[in-house]
């Protein structure tokens, strides 16, 4: 009885440490996941206009679901070779590059509220990933 009493907080402290990590860990493939689906639908002719980025939101927003309300926002870039430019104004790169290719790009973020306070280790910790696809 004795050794159960000094070992089971200390057993009781690594679960909740590792259903934390597991936490953080599938937050993190979800909010992923969800990024990855909302520049993927833009990429494919979807969000090439502006008033698409919120249909591209809420569809990463469905493909995140499993992790909770997670944060979504969408943009355009062009880009000639590595240098970006703007869409609107650059009808060609000039040196071969022809016209400016197009990215969607969507970023997901999720903030995760640990469980117990670990020293050392902030309360929260904030998940965002970014995707990037060339528009067709």
């Amino acid at each position: 009885m004795i050794e159960l009493a000094v070992a089971l907080p200390v057993l009781i402290l690594m679960a909740v440490g590792v259903m934390d990590y597991g936490r953080v860990f599938f937050t993190s493939i979800a909010v992923s996941n969800a990024a990855r689906a909302g520049a993927e639908w833009g990429a494919y002719g979807q969000g090439t206009r502006s008033d698409k980025f919120t249909e591209m939101g809420n569809f990463a927003k469905l493909e995140g679901a499993e992790a909770g309300t997670i944060t979504v926002t969408a943009n355009r870039t062009c880009r000639c070779g590595v240098t970006v430019v703007a869409c609107s104004t650059t009808a060609d790169c000039g040196g071969g590059y022809g016209p400016p290719a197009e990215f969607i790009e969507a970023t997901a973020s999720k903030t995760v509220a640990l469980l117990i306070k670990y020293p050392g280790l902030p309360t929260s910790i904030n998940i965002s990933r970014t995707a990037t696809f060339r528009s067709k």
